[in-house]
C-alpha cells in the first residue's frame, strides 16, 4: 500500500468534483456549482482541497473553509469523504488537516450526530449547539409552535449603540478585531462572507459601549411567505460583552417585523441577552427551514480542536446558505 496526501490544483478540480460525484451518494451543491465551488473553495492557483491516494487513486478528499487571509489561516472543515471500504484512509486524512494547513483551531460546523466518535477518536471535541430564541410579543404565530410564551425581561443598556455598516471599510473605521478570537477571523474573511456573499443580503454591526466598540454583530432577516424571522449568525468579541445586546434584538425585530429571532451558537450565553435556550423540556417549537417551512426543531453539531475560548454561530464554516439541491 502507497498512500501520499497533497493538495489538490485548480487545474486539477475535476478530479475532486468526479469524486464527490461517484461517493458522497448525491451531487453536493457546493462542488457541482462553479460559483459556489470557486467562491468556497479556491485559493489563488489552488483547490482548499486535500485528496489522500492509495495505490494511485484517490480514496478519500477533505475540502475546508478559511477563516482569513493567511496562509496558515483557522480552518473549518466542510466536505470529507472516503471511498467505500476506505474509511480508515479517510480518518487518516481527517486527522492530518490540522497539520497539512497550520491552522491553530480547526473546526466543522453541522456534523452528523452519529459521527462524533470519529472526532473523539481524532482527539477533538464534539458537542452540541445551543439554539437560543427570543419572540416577539404577538397575538398570532405563524411559523413558531408557541405552546409557551416566554419573553424574559430585556431592556437596551444605558450606553450602548448599535450602527450599521455598509460595507467592509467601514468595517475597518470602526472595529478593530481583537487577538486571540478562536477562530481568528479577519476583514478578508468577513467582507467575503458578508458583503459579498452571492445568495443572502447581511446586516453587519458594531456593537457600542459607552462610545467603544465591543463587537461585531451580522444579522439576517429571513424573509418567508409567513414573515419574517431574525437569524443572528455571527459575532466577534469577547463572550463577556454579549449581555450588551440586550434589548437590541427586540428593537430589531420591530424594525424588520419579525416573529422571533433565534441564533445556533456555542461559547455564549445568549440568556445574558435575553435569550431563552430551547432543551430537551422545551414545548415550544422553532423551525430552522423556513424557505419552505417546516415545523420541527432542529438540532446542529459541530467539532473543535481547541474548546477552550471556542465560539462557533450559524455562519460558520458552510452553514446558512440557501438550499440549491
Amino acid at each position: 500500500m502507497n498512500n501520499n496526501i497533497r493538495r489538490i490544483p485548480m487545474a486539477e478540480k475535476q478530479l475532486v468534483i468526479d469524486f464527490l460525484n461517484r461517493h458522497w451518494g448525491s451531487q453536493h451543491p457546493l462542488v457541482n456549482n462553479k460559483t459556489l465551488f470557486d467562491y468556497y473553495y479556491a485559493d489563488g492557483d489552488m483547490t482548499n482541497f486535500y485528496v489522500l491516494e492509495d495505490d494511485g487513486e484517490v480514496a478519500a478528499v477533505c475540502g475546508y473553509i478559511k477563516c482569513s487571509e493567511k496562509s496558515d489561516s483557522d480552518i473549518w472543515i466542510s466536505i470529507w469523504c472516503a471511498k467505500k471500504g476506505k474509511n480508515g484512509l479517510g480518518l487518516t486524512l481527517m486527522g492530518a488537516m490540522k497539520e497539512l494547513t497550520g491552522a491553530k483551531n480547526m473546526s466543522c460546523n453541522n456534523i452528523r450526530e452519529n459521527t462524533m466518535p470519529f472526532y473523539t477518536f481524532l482527539g477533538y471535541h464534539p458537542d452540541k449547539m445551543n439554539h437560543f430564541y427570543r419572540i416577539s410579543d404577538k397575538n398570532e404565530y405563524k411559523m413558531a409552535v408557541v405552546n409557551n410564551k416566554l419573553i424574559p425581561e430585556s431592556a437596551i443598556i444605558d450606553g450602548t449603540e448599535l450602527v450599521l455598516m455598509e460595507d467592509i471599510s467601514q468595517v475597518k473605521e470602526h472595529f478593530s478585531i481583537p487577538d486571540g478570537m478562536k477562530p481568528q477571523k479577519d476583514y478578508w474573511y468577513i467582507n467575503k462572507r458578508y458583503f459579498e456573499y452571492p445568495h443572502y443580503k447581511y446586516k453587519v454591526y458594531v456593537l457600542y459601549s459607552n462610545k467603544k466598540p465591543v463587537s461585531l454583530v451580522v444579522f439576517r432577516v429571513n424573509d418567508s411567505d409567513e414573515g419574517h424571522v431574525l437569524r443572528l449568525v455571527d459575532y466577534i468579541g469577547t463572550k463577556e460583552n454579549f449581555y450588551l445586546l440586550s434589548g437590541w434584538v427586540d428593537k430589531l425585530m420591530a424594525e424588520f417585523d419579525c416573529e422571533f429571532s433565534d441564533m445556533y451558537c456555542w461559547g455564549v450565553d445568549g440568556a445574558k441577552a435575553g435569550f431563552v435556550l430551547r432543551d430537551e423540556n422545551d414545548t415550544n417549537i422553532i423551525p430552522n427551514y423556513l424557505n419552505t417551512l417546516w415545523q420541527k426543531n432542529i438540532d446542529y453539531f459541530f467539532f473543535t480542536s481547541d474548546p477552550d475560548g471556542f465560539m462557533m454561530f450559524k455562519a460558520d464554516g458552510d452553514q446558512d446558505r440557501k438550499n440549491l439541491g
